[in-house]
């Protein structure tokens, strides 16, 4: 079953083909994904296509004997020389051969043979890394992950197969099969089919009490990759004490991804940028816009990008930022971004955070309409200009200590949340007493008040949540010189929260 982007991507190699590079790489774990395409480029090409693999040998499509003593790969590279017939030759997970200087030398002089016409080399596997004298010659290509066109079309030919051969009953809706495809982007059209399949094997029913499992198996898959943590789409937003000039920000653009905003006028928002003081609600505030505008969410910590091993750490972010664009409408909450491009000691890091900062950007820029960042920063001083210039983010603002006001809504909030009536406190009193405490630090004097009444045999009173309000210490005293920096900082550089 042909789709639009399977079209477009065998025309891309075929143009890499007839351009005469004389080597393609293509770093995927989807390798029967890219045997089809390269198998759909050969007919546009008129070319027999040949895969090789260390057990097989080289095996041309279609067959199952192999070329006579083609397993080696330096006796590989001698038959490819010399044969210099036309044909598109795909080698999987050839790359850690090219860690031996013989076979290293052997397969550069191997290139020369195919930058003719009609010859094509693809080198393909996980983590690709090419010494720099054959990267010269190489061009990376990317094989993004599976769009909703080719997620249905698997999905179909999956239930076709479950149907027809183990007659599983299907009960999808049109409906239903919708949130399918919407729920298991970002995911290998392998990961897919091993997904409903489980779906469906579990009780040889597949039907909509399935989808809730579906979006389980979506989230450890994602989670596999120890970078992303993916949430569904949900209906319910967690009251927000304060933020009432960023809320309402959010609640101008809620829906603006839909055609009707485009047919208006209307560009899809890009992203906003949080910074503010430690547990004052930032987190919370990019988990609810998502729920808000009844999108799935996606967690960026910047902090497990890092990898030990010489350019992984950006090849991480890229898997990532691809798997986030799969997933398209999305929000990306990328939370304390300052962890991962803050580039004040990038000398320190051998430069790899500026390298990080480069690819985050370049994607920022140039990314297609679909997913909106809400990045959140602590320490502003360690975030590159470069990411706060003017019409990088649609808006940077600054989450401050919560008011009066919004202080006597967050004890409200948390008190109405453990079962207690607010009217049955004395907020006036609390609320002046807790002058500079953060939403977070007023929500622990709440829980640790719980557990005083508890364990004193007593119902949690405006005493008990006094003496805990009075013995804590908050962090905009502990850190006042830095709050007060950042206060300053933000006074004319961005926009209020509240």
């Amino acid at each position: 079953m042909k789709n639009a982007w399977e079209e477009d991507a065998a025309r891309e190699i075929e143009l890499l083909v007839r351009s005469r590079y004389p080597l393609i790489v293509v770093d995927t774990v989807e390798e029967d994904r890219l045997r089809e395409l390269l198998g759909r480029t050969a007919n546009r090409l008129d070319l027999t296509l040949f895969n090789w693999t260390r057990t097989r040998g080289l095996v041309r499509d279609g067959l199952d004997r192999g070329v006579y003593d083609t397993s080696d790969p330096v006796r590989l590279l001698a038959h490819l020389a010399a044969a210099d017939a036309p044909g598109l030759y795909l080698l999987a997970d050839f790359h850690p051969y090219l860690s031996d200087p013989v076979v290293a030398r052997t397969f550069r002089e191997s290139l020369q043979a195919f930058t003719g016409d009609r010859r094509g080399l693809v080198l393909s596997g996980h983590g690709i890394e090419l010494p720099p004298e054959i990267a010269a010659h190489s061009v990376p290509w990317t094989m993004v992950l599976p769009g909703s066109e080719a997620i249905r079309a698997e999905l179909t030919r999956t239930v076709r197969e479950l149907h027809d051969e183990l007659g599983i009953e299907v009960k999808l809706t049109a409906e239903d099969a919708s949130a399918l495809t919407l729920n298991l982007s970002g995911l290998t059209l392998a990961e897919i089919r091993r997904a409903v399949r489980k779906a469906a094997l579990d009780d040889r029913v597949l039907d909509h009490s399935d989808l809730e499992g579906l979006i389980h198996a979506k989230r450890d898959a994602i989670a596999r990759g120890g970078v992303l943590e993916w949430f569904p789409a949900s209906t319910e937003p967690e009251p927000i004490g304060g933020m009432s000039r960023l809320l309402d920000w959010l609640s101008k653009r809620r829906g603006a991804f839909d055609q009707s905003a485009r047919e208006f006028g209307l560009e899809p928002p890009r992203g906003l940028l949080m910074i503010g003081v430690q547990g004052c609600g930032k987190s919370l505030l990019a988990r609810n816009v998502a729920r808000s505008w009844g999108l799935p969410l996606v967690r960026l910590d910047p902090g497990t990008l890092y990898d030990k091993y010489v350019g992984e750490t950006e090849k991480n972010l890229r898997q990532a930022l691809q798997t986030v664009d799969a997933m398209a409408p999305v929000v990306l909450w990328i939370d304390e971004i300052e962890k991962g491009l803050a580039t004040g000691g990038a000398d320190a890091d051998g430069g790899v955070s500026r390298r990080l900062l480069g690819t985050f950007l370049t994607w920022f820029q140039e990314r297609e309409p679909g997913v909106f960042v809400v990045a959140t920063a602590n320490e502003v001083a360690q975030l590159p200009p470069e990411l706060l210039r003017k019409g990088r983010f649609d808006e940077i603002f600054f989450v401050d200590l919560p008011t009066a006001e919004d202080r006597g809504q967050i004890l409200a909030m948390h008190l109405e949340k453990r079962k207690r009536d607010p009217t049955d406190f004395d907020l006036e009193s609390l609320v002046a007493a807790s002058d500079g405490f953060s939403g977070a630090e007023l929500e622990q004097a709440i829980v640790a008040g719980l557990y005083t009444a508890w364990s004193g045999e007593r119902q949690l009173d405006t005493e008990i949540l006094m003496a805990e309000i009075e013995t804590a210490v908050p962090l905009s005293r502990t850190m006042a010189e830095r709050v007060q920096k950042l206060r300053a900082w933000a006074r004319e550089r961005a926009v209020p929260a509240a």
